[in-house]
């Protein structure tokens, strides 16, 4: 689900990464800023370029465009990308797959909450379309040099590699797409830190000499954000919602930091070197050392009188969400989700009838047996008890077989959900595996 909160929203900049904790005040105080011109956005594009350039590693090959927008042209892209990239049909698909793990409730509109969260924390973004970077025309002055910061990356990561390409080799791969849209996010967001610490100090920034930042901003308390702007669709979003808007940026730039301390030359994670998974964005080292996923694929066609309905996979950050939601204990969920390697889910559908199938690889015998013994007690408390944010109102009538087998020679785990009356005949989660 997090490729699809992040699809439209490619190259974004929140709120509250990029404006200050005094111009909040000032602006909550009611005053009322200058609106933003072009030619403003253009003077200070070409002032913080030279930085911004330096920090992230690229340097422009062509012009750069920037351009102001207002409430009224922000809400027409937001819903243009969401009608081309977010069909009503596969956002009804992805909501019932993330209803039966009960991650959000099967009542859930997708399409009304993105757009909603993106028009409440959205202030600048970049639309490879037009090669032009957009900032609300609202923002205040004083905000105006880290938005552009952040935005003037992603332009020149699309000059660097064509981010719309690069994206659509990546289409119906959720964790694949959620590791390059961290690496994006991340990229930006470091260039901008940077920048803003240069800025302070008037001295060139190393954001790599700092503490890890995936340290210091674990603990993020959203009710502090609320002075930097509205936080209230984010805050009532469900987990997997609001992990969709935010590991990138915060997840990505730890990544950035990490590997650039590791390798101070600053390779661009970019291209060949993106990380292939969520895992490899967490644990920076499988990056490192090209610790690539195995590629889980559904041997068998669905069973006569079952549709698949859709398809796709989790990979270790969603696993962990998924663990964490329902069992309350992150050290257990982040443990239990640590040794994954691959997965794939099929929700499948009759008339009467709905059912997920989940198989996923693991590094290890070890890993398996962990990952089964929690994703058993997850399973419990799904359809036990209430669970804060899951869906609910299933009959009691389902208990999930968690079976642990060799596949390969790989560990693997296999959950078949579904109702206890209407589950197919003969093996509905047979996989090929490939890579690895």
């Amino acid at each position: 689900m997090i490729e699809w909160v992040r699809r439209v929203g490619l190259a974004v900049t929140l709120v509250w990464l990029s404006v200050g904790c005094a111009d909040a005040q000032s602006e909550a105080s009611g005053s009322s800023p200058d609106l933003v011109t072009d030619s403003a956005l253009a003077r200070l594009l070409s002032e913080i370029r030279p930085t911004v350039e330096r920090s992230s590693g690229i340097e422009a090959t062509r012009p750069l465009n920037v351009a102001a927008t207002d409430e009224g042209r922000l809400r027409s892209y937001i819903e243009g990308q969401l009608e081309t990239q977010l069909p009503p049909e596969e956002a009804a698909a992805i909501t019932a797959v993330y209803a039966r793990l009960g991650l959000v409730p099967d009542t859930l509109d997708l399409t009304a909450l993105v757009s909603a969260l993106l028009q409440e924390q959205v202030i600048g973004y970049y639309d490879p379309a037009s090669d032009t970077l957009f900032v609300h025309e609202r923002v205040p002055l004083a905000q105006l040099e880290p938005v552009l910061a952040h935005e003037l990356v992603h332009a020149l990561q699309d000059q660097y590699m064509a981010l719309d390409s690069a994206r659509m080799t990546l289409e119906g791969r959720n964790d694949a797409l959620t590791a390059y849209q961290a690496v994006m996010e991340g990229h930006a967001t470091f260039a901008m830190m940077e920048w803003q610490f240069a800025s302070y100090t008037g001295a060139e920034a190393d954001l790599t000499a700092m503490p890890d930042l995936g340290d210091m901003l674990e603990g993020l308390d959203f009710s502090a954000l609320r002075e930097f702007g509205s936080t209230r669709v984010l805050e009532a979003a469900p987990t997997v919602i609001r992990e969709g808007l935010l590991f990138p940026y915060l997840g990505g730039v730890a990544f950035v930091q990490r590997a650039w301390k590791a390798r101070p030359d600053r390779p661009l994670p970019l291209g060949a070197d993106l990380p292939r998974s969520t895992e490899q964005v967490l644990h920076t080292d499988r990056w490192l050392d090209r610790d690539d996923p195995t590629m889980v694929r559904f041997a068998e066609d669905p069973p006569r009188g079952w549709d698949v309905v859709y398809e796709n996979d989790l990979g270790e950050l969603e696993t962990r969400i998924f663990l964490e939601e329902h069992l309350a204990d992150r050290d257990r969920a982040r443990a239990a989700a640590g040794g994954w390697d691959g997965d794939a889910y099929r929700l499948l559908r009759r008339e009467d009838a709905e059912g997920l199938v989940w198989t996923s690889v693991w590094d290890s015998s070890t890993d398996a047996d962990e990952f089964a013994a929690a994703a058993r007690d997850a399973y419990a408390v799904r359809y036990g008890r209430p669970s804060g944010g899951a869906a609910q109102g299933d009959d009691g009538s389902r208990s999930p077989r968690i079976e642990r087998a060799e596949v390969a020679g790989r560990a693997v785990v296999t959950i078949v959900d579904f109702p206890a009356s209407s589950e197919p005949a003969g093996d509905v989660a047979a996989v090929d595996l490939s890579g690895g």
